[in-house]
């Protein structure tokens, strides 16, 4: 199961109307309230960038999953293939893959089964162990020596059923053929994958030497392959990343700025602020707190950017409990919710969607007219057309994140309006996901959210919105859509040859696929794609400001 779901900083709910209306798409960058386009700077190099950064989970690749960790894992630890290094534009700039460890992206057969990398020579680990081709395979053998959240990625695989029966007692993978003299990786697929690419991309499948024990290694983390290696790291206090003393550089892949990368861990959003604020810190991968938000873009503007992210923030409705298994109770909700209200009590950061797929995919077709323009009028006329009036209803959202948990107060709200009883059920985000993806808590409706692994729409869709992934627990499909026409099209698009992946027809089945979920079957209640910020101290040149996708690039980060 891929657990994967949220930045984990809580954004304060406030109103500021109209904040979103300054947000650029990814590609550009928000500037004192503009839309400048960010670019990279190059600069000079520096002794250290000292920075604030929220909680990790693992400094692990194997281990973890959370953003905060993959945001300094992409200047650490690098895979076969690799996403560009580039701030992305919306459309096909986030898409595009570049050959990191290997020397060129694959050959493969006609159907991309059968792909075959070679290495590029003379690389080096950070310990000064050789990278050699054996560390592949090995590094997805630990993956599931431990139980990685990742290791449902690697499922097509041939001979990876005997790992996928008993992940920690996993001892060879027969469809991953290696030649350390040729420095040769060879990957068998039982059938086409098109996102096999993208999946090779994930930190999950980034090299580690073959010495690596094969158990939560953080003290130190494991050598590294990428520019910098992580010198030392105290759980929920602090991590420094220096330059990786055996690095050979790799075309596209940056070589960095600064020497070394000195972080302080916190979640507290209002003092990383102040630590950029009073210079002793310079850049905040925190997301500034909304309620101060209007006022520190005032003083600081230029060195504040704001990004949307490819994420999706919804209401799901479980299909397989009364009222939601009615379409008409789905249609209700949809008509319901007031899409810039919520907006607004992000605090201004996102921007309203009925959509699934974010903006920033090439496959994204903005859902014209409005489908669900606030009505309650409808929604009234819905709820009682679906013969569920006055029914009980319970509300699932998170406590502890102020957005997440006004979000649900507000969906609360919304449902006793039109006509239902609706009653909170609000739950630490520690174990949110386990609890509501567990069928046996037959949760109604409640927050949710994605933000993706890799960009490609399979991410979405195989994961969130595919019967056949619909699971007893660890369920991320909380919404249980299980539709015969649109599964057998997910499942097509999804085992395509990667030479179709982006062909102009397959954009449009996907765009088709969301358009039809979203109004053909009501499957969810999308609401927002959020917006992180990047916050730089008065020494940085904000233009350095290099948002890979998803996260800001520290390696690329550079003074004035």
């Amino acid at each position: 199961m891929r657990t994967k779901r949220v930045r984990s900083v809580a954004v304060a709910a406030v109103v500021a109307a109209g904040l979103a209306l300054v947000v650029s798409a990814c590609g550009g960058g928000g500037s004192s309230g503009g839309n400048t386009t960010t670019t990279s700077a190059q600069g000079k190099t520096f002794a250290n960038l000292k920075v604030v950064w929220g909680p990790t989970d693992y400094l692990d690749p194997g281990l973890s999953y959370k953003l905060e960790s993959w945001q300094i894992f992409q200047d650490v630890y690098l895979g076969l293939v690799d996403k560009r290094y580039g701030t992305c534009g919306v459309g096909a700039g986030c898409t595009k893959i570049i050959p990191a460890i290997a020397q060129s992206l694959p050959k493969s057969n006609s159907d991309g089964t059968d792909l075959k990398f070679t290495l590029r020579k003379g690389l080096k680990y950070s310990n000064g162990e050789s990278v050699k081709a054996s560390d592949f395979k090995n590094t997805i053998i630990r993956d599931f020596k431990l139980n990685s959240p990742g290791i449902g990625f690697f499922s097509n695989i041939v001979g990876i059923a005997s790992c996928e029966a008993n992940p920690t007692k996993c001892k060879s993978i027969s469809g991953i053929i290696v030649n350390d003299q040729a420095g040769t990786v060879e990957i068998k697929l039982m059938k086409p994958q098109s996102d096999f690419l993208y999946i090779l991309t994930t930190f999950f499948a980034a090299l580690v030497p073959s010495s690596t024990p094969q158990k939560d290694t953080e003290n130190p983390p494991p050598a590294a392959d990428g520019p910098y290696y992580f010198s030392s790291y105290k759980p929920n206090h602090s991590w420094v990343a220096q330059r990786n003393p055996h690095w050979k550089p790799i075309p596209g892949i940056p070589n960095g700025n600064p020497d070394k990368i000195t972080a302080t861990l916190s979640g507290d959003q209002s003092r990383s602020a102040q630590l950029v604020q009073s210079n002793q810190v310079d850049y905040d991968e925190n997301t500034l707190p909304a309620d101060r938000l209007k006022q520190l873009q005032s003083k600081y503007g230029p060195q504040i950017h704001l990004w949307r992210t490819a994420s999706t923030n919804y209401f799901f409705m479980n299909e397989r409990t009364k009222p939601f298994n009615n379409i008409k109770a789905r249609q209700a909700v949809n008509y319901a919710i007031n899409r810039q209200t919520l907006v607004n009590l992000y605090g201004g950061l996102g921007t309203p969607t009925w959509n699934f797929l974010p903006p920033t995919y090439p496959q994204y077709k903005k859902l014209t007219p409005t489908p669900y323009p606030y009505n309650l009028q409808k929604a009234k006329q819905l709820v009682q057309q679906s013969g569920t009036k006055g029914m009980t209803i319970g509300v699932y959202t998170e406590s502890d994140f102020q957005n997440r948990k006004a979000a649900g107060e507000y969906l609360q709200g919304q449902l006793n309006k039109i006509g239902w009883h609706a009653v909170m059920h609000e739950l630490s985000s520690a174990n949110y996901f386990v609890i509501v993806g567990n069928q046996k808590t037959k949760a109604q409706i409640g927050f949710d959210d994605w933000f993706e692994d890799y960009p490609y729409p399979t991410d979405w869709f195989t994961v969130l919105q595919y019967g056949p992934n619909i699971h007893q627990i660890h369920n991320n499909n909380n919404s249980n859509v299980d539709f015969k026409d649109t599964n057998s099209t997910i499942n097509h698009l999804g085992t395509l040859p990667p030479g179709q992946a982006f062909s102009a027809s397959t954009d449009n089945a996907w765009a088709n696929l969301d358009k039809t979920l979203m109004l053909k079957y009501t499957s969810e209640a999308p609401f927002l794609n959020e917006v992180i910020t990047s916050f730089f101290s008065t020494r940085m040149n904000p233009q350095c400001d290099i948002f890979t996708d998803l996260f800001s690039d520290a390696a690329q980060m550079c003074l004035k």
